[in-house]
């Protein structure tokens, strides 16, 4: 499970972007993809390799309130795409 302290980025390999047709932001890596849902992206978005896992979480606790499973959701997705080699900065 990716730390609290870890500051994650995405990898150089990988970037987000929205498709215009469908408005879908997209996490694009060399020949895959994977369309993120809404809060996907947001969480992706916040990882600018500034903030800490914990700063996110708290983030999104501000913006949408917090929720009891929050810090683990959160957690388990970017220990998900850290696993596929698409974050950077998962180690604190």
């Amino acid at each position: 499970m990716i730390a609290l302290s870890a500051k994650p980025r995405l990898a150089p390999k990988a970037r987000l972007r929205v498709d215009q047709k469908t408005g879908e932001t997209l996490l694009l890596y060399p020949e895959r993809g994977l369309a993120l849902n809404v809060t996907g992206a947001e969480i992706l978005g916040l990882c600018s390799g500034e903030r800490c896992v914990s700063d996110i979480i708290a983030e999104l606790a501000q913006r949408h309130g917090a929720h009891e499973s929050l810090a683990e959701d959160v957690r388990t997705f970017l220990t998900q795409l850290a696993e596929r080699s698409l974050l950077r900065g998962t180690e604190p």
